[in-house]
Parts: C-alpha cells; structure tokens; sequence
C-alpha cells in the first residue's frame, strides 16, 4: 500500500501536468494559474512547495527540457500530445534537477501519469525516461548546444533568437550579464504613497509588524521588501493605498516627466494607473491628469486604484491612443507615453513571459509606437513636454522609435532626461539596463515642444 505522502506526491505531479498544460498550450500566465490551483485544491504546505518547484521549475527551465526530449525522442516536441509532453518535461526536470527525488519515483510516478491520462503512451515515456537517467552525464549544456548563442540559451534558460539579438546590439559579455540578471530572484518592491504617510513612517509600521524592508537607495518615495507576513495583496497598507506594488524603473518614469500641480497632463496607455498616480503624488494631489486606456476593465481598474489611494485629480477614460482626439490638440502641459512594448525589460517577473515572446513582434510593435507617439505629439502645448517610455530594452522600439519621430517633426527637440531622475544615469535617451541599474529594463526620453 501506498503511504499518504506517496499518494498526495503522485496528485501533485498530476496537478502540475494540468497547470503546465494550462501555461504551454493554452497560454495562461503561470502566476495566475498556480495560485487558483492551490486555493481550488487546498494544498499543505509542504505540497505547495512541491508542486511550485514542479511548475515553475518546468517552466524557467523549458527549452533545455525540450533540447533533451527531442535528443531521445528524435522528434520536434511539437509532434508529441501536450499532456506526453508536460509529463516528459516533468520527468526530466526531476531527474537533472531534484536531487530529493529518487530517480526511481520520477520515472515510475511520470509512466503511472501517462497511463491514466495518455493511456498507450507509457511504454514511450518510460524509454525517455529511463534512456535520460542512463545518459545524464552526456546531455550536458555543452553536449547538446550547437552554438555559443544556444549554450547561453541553455545555461540562463531564454529563447535562443533573444539571446542572438542581444549579442547583436550589446555583445557578448553585456548579453551574459543580462541572461544572468534574468535568472535572479526578483526583489519585491513598493511606492510609498506619500500624500497618506512618510516612507520613514511606514517603514517603522511593517517592521513593528515584523516584515523586513528598507528603503530603496534608488528612488525617494520606495521601499524594498525583503519579507512580510501573511498575504500581500490582503495587507493593511496595501488595502489602506499606503503603499502600491511598483519595479523602482517604472518609479523613474514620473520623474522623468516632473510634474507640477498647476499642470494639465494626460497619460496615454496608462492603465492600471502606477504611473497615473506617482504622477499625481508628486503633483500633492493638485492640476489635473487625464488617464486614458483602450481597456475599459483597465480604466476601472484605474478608477479603483485612485479611490483606494484616496487621490482625486485624476481623469481616467476609455480611449484608443492610436486614434487622433482633435478637442485635445495642444491643451496638456504635459503627455507621457508609456508605449505598448515587447516587455524585454521584465522578464524577471514573469518567467513564463520570455517564451510567449516571438521576434516578429520586434517589427511589428515600433509602427504601433510610432503612430501613438504622433498622435500623442499634437496634444502637447507649445513649451510643454512629451516623454515616452518602454519596459523594453530593445533599441528598435527605444531610440528607433525617437529617432524616427524626430526626423519627422522638427518642431521637436530631444531633451537630456538624466538630470531629472533621483539616480545617476547616462543620457540624453536612457536605457535602464537590468544588470547595471539592478531594476527592471527601462527606456525613458524627454521631448520640448518648441511651436506649433
């Protein structure tokens, strides 16, 4: 007879099968899913811990689990059923990277898998698995990679294209620093909402509550968390608006564009609004933001935020930045365009997010910019300032975009936007990069409107 462990190990394997099935072929976001599975199946600690490593270690890991399939099975994973698949990849991620689990568990526990949801599969399955345990030691990185570009995209766990164009804009080394920034454990951070409570303030409140934080060294008005207690969305402060969940590069953002309570400003592309409402911290609360978003569920979201936040001069309204709103021609003192993007900036964050990235999208995504940051362009006054920012870190989308739109409206010059962030950086244009700044990817430009 099976002990309970065995038998809860044996359903959290099968959990995890469905969950990554859910990721890979149905294309739901991995810290979405995890958590309704965890909740839906009331799991104890110790399971969470298993099934999160199964998953997550699935996923980071995808595409040297996939070069070890193809190597045995002699077929394209696409050719295989996404339940053999998920099963395979299960198999293989504990045999190379679980040492807790005997050898024996992972394959016999992946063939039981296979024969109650893939009935007739599960000679194969066990052949794969039993051919990786037997050869492990001559399926390393170096043994399967075909080039020094797939050996990185082995080793630090990114799409191959990606890795090739980041050799192509920054180089070797500078590609490798980023890969590895990548890997790392994201730290949690925080603004501080300041109109409500000082960042000294608050700091001492979630220590006397016994969470460890300190403040940025980066931004004035942020915190860093090293731990907390009980869930963190349900925390006080956060249902109070004391503070919201923001990487220090998009804090960076507001700053960039210095707002001041007698201006008129309008955020395109803004929601769920963390840049909306810096902005109108740094503001006291006073002029007026105009926020728009293409997402009616977004611009309510944004509503919500403000309400929470206790802020009031902020405007939020369904709108597409892509269509020209002539009642706005040259009225905002100031316009932020904080652009759709390829998001290769945060791929820290989400690590399922790296391979629903296709290169396509790299030419795809700068018409898009280029028409919102046209449109956006008519709506600043004379004087006034249009900053446009990405999460990217993609010089097609960053300084392509801004140079482009410069050739094409000269009434425009490019301003030197360093000087005006709380951190020391290289401009006129700005590139967070990861590695170097320790925050998510960045890109930040500052725009004056010299006439009409």
């Amino acid at each position: 007879m099976e002990t309970k462990q065995k038998k809860e190990h044996k359903n959290i394997r099968r959990l995890a099968m469905k969950a990554l099935v859910d990721i890979h072929r149905d294309k739901k976001y991995a810290n979405i899913v995890l958590p309704q599975y965890m909740m839906q199946e009331r799991l104890e600690d110790l399971d969470r811990r298993f099934f999160t490593e199964l998953v997550y270690g699935v996923v980071r890991r995808k595409n040297y689990l996939d070069a070890v399939i193809v190597h045995f099975t002699k077929k394209p994973v696409k050719k295989l059923s996404p339940f053999v698949l998920e099963i395979l990849r299960l198999g293989v991620y504990q045999l190379l990277y679980m040492d807790k689990v005997p050898s024996s568990a992972a394959v016999n526990e992946s063939v039981k898998l296979a024969k109650k949801v893939a009935p007739g599969t599960d000679r194969f399955v066990n052949a794969v698995l039993r051919n990786v345990d037997r050869q492990r030691e001559d399926i390393g990185v170096d043994a399967l990679a075909t080039s020094e570009a797939e050996r990185i995209s082995y080793i630090y766990n990114q799409p191959l294209w990606l890795v090739r164009l980041w050799i192509e804009q920054r180089g070797l080394e500078e590609t490798i620093d980023l890969c590895e920034w990548f890997n790392e454990t994201p730290l949690l951070t925080a603004r501080v909402n300041t109109l409500r409570i000082s960042r000294y303030d608050l700091l001492e409140e979630l220590s006397q509550a016994n969470w460890v934080v300190e403040p940025s060294h980066m931004i004035p008005d942020a915190i860093i968390i090293k731990s907390h207690k009980g869930q963190l969305q349900e925390a006080k402060w956060v249902q109070e608006g004391l503070m919201t969940f923001m990487d220090e590069a998009s804090m960076a953002v507001a700053y960039a564009v210095q707002p001041k309570g007698h201006m008129r400003i309008l955020d395109t592309c803004a929601a769920p609004g963390g840049k909306t409402l810096h902005m109108a911290t740094l503001m006291d609360n006073t002029g007026t933001i105009v926020a728009t978003d293409i997402h009616e569920h977004k611009v309510e979201l944004l509503q919500a935020n403000a309400k929470r936040m206790k802020i009031s001069n902020v405007q939020p309204q369904q709108g597409d930045a892509t269509v020209k709103e002539e009642q706005w021609k040259e009225s905002f003192d100031a316009v932020l365009v904080d652009a759709p993007c390829s998001g290769l900036g945060i791929l820290q964050k989400k690590l399922d997010m790296r391979w629903r990235k296709e290169e396509s999208q790299l030419q795809e995504l700068p018409m898009l910019q280029k028409q919102i940051l046209q449109n956006a362009s008519s709506y600043v006054k004379v004087g006034g300032y249009l900053v446009y920012s990405t999460c990217t870190i993609n010089t097609l989308e960053n300084e392509g975009v801004v140079e482009n739109f410069l050739r094409e409206n000269p009434n425009f010059i490019l301003e030197d936007v360093a000087p005006l962030l709380p951190f020391a950086a290289e401009g006129p244009m700005v590139t967070l990069l990861p590695h170097v700044y320790d925050m998510d990817g960045f890109f930040i430009a500052r725009l004056r409107k010299e006439r009409a």
